[in-house]
């Protein structure tokens, strides 16, 4: 069986100076600064004004193409952040569909490896969404794909400050998550609203440095609240609840606070947990405290569901919002 692999750092061209919010020598060093840890597949996501209904037709608004997911949204917005950023993905197909993600890293300049294999079939994934907030998906993602995840090269985690990790990616994530454990490097763990962790048996308080949490329906912000706590009581250092209007509630042993979310004008809310990851991210390796971090995040976030797709929003609204934003204790 012929694998073509393809190192994305040899064939990388960085974005240029002026898609960058932060200065180009943070690229300067020779590891990433984050490695991204998830599943991988191109997608597109068409914007409508209400909720679908089954078997009615209805109008979309807009569409646009991205890669997803949480993982490479967070490397491209690292990247687009001016961030040496990794990724540790899933194979692909070698077909049209796994060529192109693969040029499309190339540009985004995200180091690593990707591996396209004939022998399956580049996944694919649909994202409708609408102006309540609400989304829902279609793809396909088959599991003999997801388990190459466990094959994948590892060497670009070595020397990062940080990996980023999803809760939906566990248990293909695994490896790469107990080498980062081996190696002591901190980990950023998106446990969404918590209702795989119990369902998959994960141990996250040995694993998660950092872990968000997202509250919904089937977590409520009082429930959240709790389980911060108690995360904390067992060794994770820092616990983030994001909720959409709620903004972030923050909590770590010395420290609790919260930074409201602006009011905007909503289009699309693909992406936008991973994208506050990315900005909080960022700020941390500024070594912006805590609030500045947390508020760098929520800037981000919120512009980005005011327009369709995963790239960044424009540098000077990010800025001005950021200085707007105020914290508060809770």
């Amino acid at each position: 069986m012929l694998v073509s692999v393809h190192s994305i750092t040899n064939e990388r061209t960085l974005l240029s100076p002026s898609h960058q919010i932060l200065q180009p020598e943070l690229r300067d060093s020779d590891s990433p600064a984050v490695t991204c840890i998830g599943a991988l597949s191109p997608a597109e996501v068409y914007t409508v004004d209400s909720p679908l209904l089954w078997d009615k037709g209805t109008e979309w608004n807009s569409r646009a193409d991205f890669l997803s997911d949480d993982a490479v949204i967070v490397a491209a917005s690292l990247n687009s952040l001016g961030w040496k950023v990794g990724l540790v993905t899933n194979r692909l197909g070698d077909d049209v569909m796994g060529e192109n993600v693969v040029r499309e890293l190339c540009r985004l300049g995200i180091e690593g490896t990707v591996v396209l294999d004939p022998s399956i079939e580049t996944p694919y994934e649909i994202v409708i969404s609408d102006k309540t907030g609400g989304r829902t998906y279609i793809w396909k993602r088959q599991e003999n794909v997801l388990l190459t995840m466990k094959e994948s090269d590892l060497s670009v985690i070595t020397d990062s400050k940080f990996v980023y990790a999803d809760i939906y990616d566990w248990p293909y994530n695994a490896p790469a998550l107990e080498q980062a454990r081996i190696l002591g490097i901190p980990v950023f763990f998106n446990l969404e609203d918590l209702a795989l962790v119990d369902k998959v048996g994960l141990d996250v308080y040995s694993l998660a440095t950092v872990a968000q949490i997202s509250v919904t329906e089937n977590l409520p912000i009082d429930f959240a609240s709790n389980w911060a706590k108690e995360a904390l009581s067992r060794g994770v250092g820092v616990v983030m609840i994001t909720g959409g209007p709620m903004g972030v509630h923050y909590y770590s042993s010395d420290l609790c606070f919260g930074v409201s979310a602006p009011d905007i004008t909503l289009i699309d809310s693909n992406g936008a947990g991973a994208i506050f990851a990315s900005g909080f991210l960022s700020g941390f390796l500024r070594n912006m405290s805590p609030v500045e971090s947390v508020k760098f995040g929520v800037a981000i976030s919120s512009l980005s569901c005011e327009k369709i797709g995963t790239a960044l929003p424009d540098v000077n609204k990010i800025n001005k919002l950021f200085r707007g934003l105020k914290s508060s204790t809770i």
